[in-house]
Parts: C-alpha cells; sequence; structure tokens
C-alpha cells in the first residue's frame, strides 16, 4: 500500500469536510420539505374529516326533513 503525504492527506480530508457539509445542508433541507409535505397532509386529514362530517349532518338533516314530509309532519 502506497503512503499517502500529509499534503494529499489534507487535500483528502479538506474534500471530506466540504462533501459532508454539502451532505448535511442538502440532507436538512430535504428534511424540512418532508416536515412541510407531513404537516400540509395532516392539516388536509383535519379539513377532509370536517368535510365528511358536514356531509353527514347534512346527509341526516335531509332524511329527517324526508321523512317528516312524508309522513306529513
Amino acid at each position: 500500500m502506497a503512503e499517502v503525504d500529509k499534503a494529499e492527506r489534507d487535500k483528502n480530508l479538506d474534500a471530506l469536510k466540504a462533501a459532508v457539509k454539502e451532505w448535511t445542508k442538502k440532507e436538512k433541507e430535504r428534511l424540512e420539505n418532508e416536515v412541510k409535505f407531513m404537516r400540509a397532509v395532516l392539516q388536509g386529514r383535519g379539513a377532509s374529516n370536517a368535510a365528511a362530517k358536514n356531509l353527514e349532518s347534512a346527509s341526516l338533516k335531509a332524511v329527517v326533513e324526508i321523512n317528516s314530509f312524508l309522513s306529513g309532519a
């Protein structure tokens, strides 16, 4: 195995350090975007749950009113 001189080793370590910093920056950005996406999904689920409850309430009210009308009450 050939030995690497100090200058080349330092150059390689600097390149590694720069690569790690760049990777860390990109990974942090990716994770922050994922968190934003997950929060949007959760908010969307809340909105769809509310919409489903509203639809259920409206359907129930319609059934009651139709039954009322048909029974002549």
